[in-house]
């Protein structure tokens, strides 16, 4: 679905400002996938996310989606009906002036007729938590950070785009509301959609991800399953990145010296390990 063959970015390119985001990045995400990207503020994640829909274009190498060359004009131009994507701020993409507009804007922009619209609107508020006869008529700019999250969130699952990639989608949020959208994501990825998240709340990428690709620095530190990638705690420190609560406490038991097993990503699974090691 997304393939990133080489990619750099260098932001003001041939000035004394040039700064390398990305260099020699390939990635390739497969239709259907649910994708963390991790790492520390710096490492290149956002700047990535907004190549797979033509807001950025490579400085070397090349992005397809779906076979589809971004640096090709005509593509860039439909890219949003494929890839719908959810920036960290969301005042940056906010900008109608009740809650029912905002959501509704890109259903209309497909040309669909008015009571689809509604409908479409409607459930996709409710689907994020928001009771649409609560908040349609309000303006998205008196709502809270994480009220507003939810309504950018809505926007885009509202026009159904195929791919979802999300920049800290749950930030912002109580617990509970946080838990709401994930599993709201990973229902659309069991549903057919291709979701690609950034967050830095690992304990959630290790129970909802497929994949999880950590860069560091512009590159791809480490990819794979999240228990092969959470298996390193001391390595993904060294990087800035946090781990999940149970792999931080099976590090540090193995570190004095007791048999406690690596990969452990859940407190499920450590509470179990805790009770066989005392067992003994």
């Amino acid at each position: 679905m997304i393939l990133v063959e080489h990619l750099t970015h260098i932001y003001a390119p041939g000035t004394p400002l040039a700064l390398t985001s990305l260099e020699d990045v390939s990635l390739h995400i497969e239709e259907g996938e649910f994708v963390v990207l991790a790492g520390a503020t710096g490492s290149g994640k956002s700047t990535l996310v907004q190549h797979f829909n033509g807001l950025l274009l490579p400085t070397a190498g090349r992005v397809l989606v779906g076979g589809r060359d971004t640096r090709d004009k005509k593509v860039r131009r439909d890219l949003w009906r494929t890839v719908g994507l959810l920036f960290q701020n969301p005042e940056q993409q906010l900008f109608e002036e009740s809650v029912f507009a905002e959501v509704a804007f890109a259903c209309r922009n497909l040309g669909l007729d008015e009571k689809t619209v509604a409908v479409r609107a409607c459930r996709a508020l409710e689907m994020v938590g928001l009771e649409p006869d609560r908040y349609r008529a309000l303006s998205p700019f008196a709502l809270s950070r994480g009220q507003q999250q939810l309504v950018a969130l809505a926007g885009l699952l509202a026009y159904q785009p195929p791919v979802l990639v999300l920049d800290e989608p749950t930030s912002g949020l109580d617990p509970a509301a946080r838990e709401h959208i994930w599993q709201l994501l990973k229902k659309l990825q069991q549903a057919g959609h291709t979701v690609v998240v950034i967050t830095h709340h690992m304990e959630d990428a290790a129970r909802f991800a497929g994949r999880v690709v950590v860069l560091h620095r512009g590159k791809i530190y480490r990819q794979g399953t999240p228990r092969q990638v959470f298996s390193d705690p001391g390595g993904l420190r060294a990087v800035g990145l946090d781990v999940p609560m149970p792999c931080e406490l099976m590090y540090c038991l193995q570190q004095k010296g007791l048999p406690v097993k690596s990969g452990i990503i859940t407190l499920d699974e450590a509470e179990l390990e805790l009770k066989n090691l005392a067992m003994g």
